[in-house]
């Protein structure tokens, strides 16, 4: 038998439909300029993960949307299109309700931009870890530079939690003790790298950050579970951070 020949175009293929997402919560945690005048932008949403979301002609004299609509830390109503890995922005609004970040409070903000741009893939939805991500902003622009540090342990502490990541941190201490971190498991007046009491680690058990000993603590403990399952690339913030402490 002979093969049927096809003449002219060649045979129609199956087109994705294109999805319309409206009114979703939204944070940018980073943008850049595509092309002569549009923006890409980086952008954690509630229902659909960390996207890619094109603003085409945001950066045109005339644009529908005023530069501060793309401003970090601002929390959006964001509508979008898409087919394809990358969104196409229909519109953007400011919601508001949390007041902009300051001083050392909008690099702590930055700091944790950076671990979530890290530690998240493409349309991984994890909507706890968004809440808490607007919980942790909401922290820092109310509180004294004092209290960055116990908002930042919590916001880690979270993070580590939400994706998977278990931490060695069940079991019976005793407050006053100390303890050394040796193959993923606290032992008593061990010698080692990691070490902290044993209040911190009953503290992490519910999660508890108000007291001062268990912050400055568990900065390290986290940090090294975070370099450990996430990387270990140095953040650019975390360097502002130190220098800004030293100024201090």
């Amino acid at each position: 038998m002979i093969a049927p020949q096809v003449h002219g175009t060649r045979p129609n293929r199956l087109k994705r439909a294109v999805a319309k997402v409206l009114h979703e919560p939204a944070y940018i945690l980073h943008s850049q300029p595509y092309r002569d005048t549009s923006l890409l932008l980086d952008v954690f949403t509630r229902h659909y993960g960390r996207v890619t979301v094109l603003a085409k002609g945001a950066k045109r004299p005339y644009t529908q949307w005023r530069a501060s609509t793309f401003q970090t830390f601002q929390t959006l109503s964001m509508s979008f299109t898409y087919k394809s890995e990358i969104k196409t922005l229909l519109d953007a609004e400011w919601v508001g309700g949390i007041p902009m970040l300051q001083g050392a409070a909008l690099i702590s903000g930055y700091y944790m931009n950076e671990w979530l741009r890290r530690a998240l893939a493409r349309d991984d939805v994890n909507e706890s870890l968004f809440d808490a991500y607007q919980h942790a902003l909401a922290d820092l622009s109310l509180s004294s530079v004092a209290e960055h540090a116990a908002v930042l342990r919590q916001f880690e502490f979270h993070l580590l939690q939400t994706l998977g990541f278990g931490l060695p941190i069940e079991g019976i201490y005793d407050a006053d003790a100390r303890y050394g971190l040796v193959e993923f498991k606290w032992m008593r007046h061990a010698d080692a790298r990691l070490m902290v009491h044993g209040q911190t680690l009953l503290d992490l058990q519910r999660a508890d950050f108000t007291a001062p000993q268990t912050v400055q603590e568990s900065k390290n403990l986290l940090r090294h579970f975070m370099q450990q399952y996430i990387g270990d690339k140095p953040l650019h913030t975390r360097n502002l951070l130190v220098q800004m402490q030293n100024l201090g």
